[in-house]
This record gives C-alpha cells, sequence and structure tokens, in this order.
C-alpha cells in the first residue's frame, strides 16, 4: 500500500472518530442537562420548556394548518441547503422535519460553541438531536463571514444559503454605529457566501440563491440589504417575498443574544410585527459582476459629489 494512501486512509479514520466523539459529547451533555432539569422537579422543567419555546402539540397542529392555507416555502428536497446564524436550530428542524420531510440535504451551522447554545438557548439541544437523527449535519462555530475556513466545505457548493435575521449582537446602542456594525457583517456574509452558490457554468443544474431575512422598519431599512448585496460586485437581485412564520411549524425566533426569561418573548411575538421579508440574491457571471463593481463605484462617487456621507463599508 502506497505511503499516501496510507495517510490518507488514517486522516479519514481520525476525522470520522472526531465526528463521532463530538456527537457523543454532545449527547452527553444533553443527558445532563435533561437529568439536571428533572431534579430541580417537574413544574419547573415543564415551565423552563415552555418559556423558552419548545412548541406545544396544540400549537404545532394550529402552525400547521395554518400553513396548508398558505403557499409552499421555497425550499425543496433536490436543494442543498446551507443555514448560517442558526440559534436555537428550530428553523434549521422545522425544515427537515415538517417542510422537506429530509434532514440529510441540510448543514444548520451557528457562531456558538455547543456550549453556549445550550446556555443561551435551553430549546437547542433536544433540536440539535432530532436534526442529527433525521440526517442533517450541524456545525458549530461557523463564521458566515469567513465560510471558505470550514474545511468540510471546500469544494461543496450550496443551491440555497439562508441567513435569517442576521444581527451582529453588538450591544451598541447608538443608532448609527449599530447600523454600520450590521453592514459590515452583512458586506462580508455576502462575499463570504457568494462562491459557494451552485453554478450553472460550474456544471450545477441550477443557480444557487442567497436568502437573507430581516424585519423591515428602523433600524433596519437603514441596512440597505439589497445595496450591500450588489455593491459586492457578486451578487444580483432575483426577488423578494413576505417571511411567514407559520410556514415552517416549530419555528421560534430568537434573538443573538440568547432566550432571557422576562426579557424575550416566546411564539414569534418578537417579528410578528414587524413584517419580516426575505431577499433573494443570485450570483452574476463574471461579466456582470465586473459591469456592476463599476456601476457601485460610479454611484459612490456621484453621491460624494452630492454631499451625501457614504459611509466606510460602502466603499
Amino acid at each position: 500500500m502506497a505511503p499516501k494512501y496510507k495517510k490518507a486512509k488514517l486522516k479519514m479514520a481520525l476525522n470520522k472518530l472526531q465526528d463521532t466523539h463530538q456527537k457523543r459529547q454532545r449527547a452527553t451533555d444533553l443527558r445532563d442537562m435533561r437529568e439536571a432539569a428533572l431534579a430541580a422537579g417537574p413544574k419547573k422543567a415543564a415551565s423552563q420548556q415552555g418559556a423558552n419555546g419548545n412548541t406545544s402539540s396544540a400549537a404545532l397542529k394550529a402552525q400547521k394548518k395554518a400553513m396548508s392555507k398558505l403557499p409552499p416555502p421555497p425550499y425543496y428536497d433536490y436543494d442543498t441547503i446551507l443555514l448560517v446564524g442558526e440559534a436555537n436550530f428550530s428553523f434549521a428542524k422545522s425544515l427537515a422535519l415538517e417542510v422537506l420531510n429530509r434532514g440529510d440535504i441540510i448543514t444548520a451551522t451557528t457562531l456558538d460553541t455547543f456550549t453556549t447554545m445550550m446556555e443561551k438557548y435551553t430549546d437547542a439541544q433536544e433540536n440539535v438531536k432530532e436534526l442529527e437523527d433525521a440526517g442533517a449535519t450541524v456545525l458549530f462555530e461557523v463564521d458566515a463571514t469567513k465560510l471558505s475556513k470550514i474545511k468540510s466545505f471546500k469544494g461543496k457548493r450550496f443551491s440555497k444559503i439562508v441567513f435569517n435575521f442576521p444581527h451582529a449582537g453588538a450591544g451598541i446602542k447608538d443608532q448609527d454605529r449599530n447600523v454600520v456594525s450590521n453592514q459590515k457583517l452583512m458586506r462580508s456574509f455576502f462575499e463570504s457566501a457568494a462562491p459557494f452558490l451552485t453554478d450553472t457554468d460550474l456544471g450545477d443544474k441550477k443557480p444557487g440563491e442567497i436568502h437573507v431575512t430581516v424585519k423591515t422598519g428602523l433600524p433596519y431599512d437603514l441596512w440597505n440589504i439589497k445595496r450591500l448585496a450588489t455593491g459586492t460586485g457578486l451578487l444580483g437581485n432575483k426577488t423578494s417575498f413576505p417571511f411567514k412564520p407559520e410556514q415552517y411549524p416549530g419555528y421560534e425566533h430568537r434573538r443573538t443574544i440568547g432566550f432571557k426569561e422576562g426579557v424575550s418573548q416566546g411564539d414569534n411575538v418578537e417579528i410578528a410585527n414587524k413584517s419580516p421579508k426575505t431577499f433573494v440574491f443570485v450570483k452574476k457571471t463574471a461579466k456582470e459582476a465586473d459591469m456592476a463593481k463599476e456601476s457601485e463605484t460610479a454611484d459612490i462617487r456621484k453621491r460624494k459629489r452630492a454631499g451625501e456621507d457614504v459611509s466606510d463599508d460602502e466603499e
């Protein structure tokens, strides 16, 4: 057996062993948390479960009924889906178990470590377990602005890359500085994600899409998501549509900072009155990208001459 082949085989075995160890560790952590909740008493355990968004069977049935009256979500069983910035993984779980009835085409990721996720969202552990049982890949410590750093993504492309309710979570109270912080996040995300979209020029059957869902109104409208995407020169606007939580039974919106009793609200109350919208972007051809970049640069110069304030991120 050639040395190179032996080395590659050994590396594959080690990676498999490491993956198995990580899954076992997550299962152990989940079991410990359940035992701790039970030890605290059934009332507290039930209260914590409900407060942190594990949807009751009655609520789930109501959501499914509402879902039947809506147009189907824009995700299909022939897609390859990358979810970034997941919080409690309830969206990923709904997508796998309620919408697509399969999880093997889903890669769900979060910036948090597994431990941090458990501390921020006590309903997340069960969601992760159900996702993995359904065949989904769940990854932690994935920075959506640096996807090229993820070794397992090398050579991969996705037909849908989804970032729901992105937020820098910087805790900046000044609105202008807060807006700039989130603009930088989104600009970096678009640049990071574009190369991982499926591309017909590379032999893929369909061009990939980036889906970004944000609340409407201030300060979110000031982010100017469309301009941030097209300003990269890599992406073009395709369409946008209202985001309806009812389309995803079991989905529970969570803030970046986590779920805090007495402060946070369940049942998607925090987005219900914000008319959230999903923006869809597609990859441009090399020629279109060059033309878009030139147009964006000319537009920025024109706005500067007119005395308009242009952020560093736009430049």
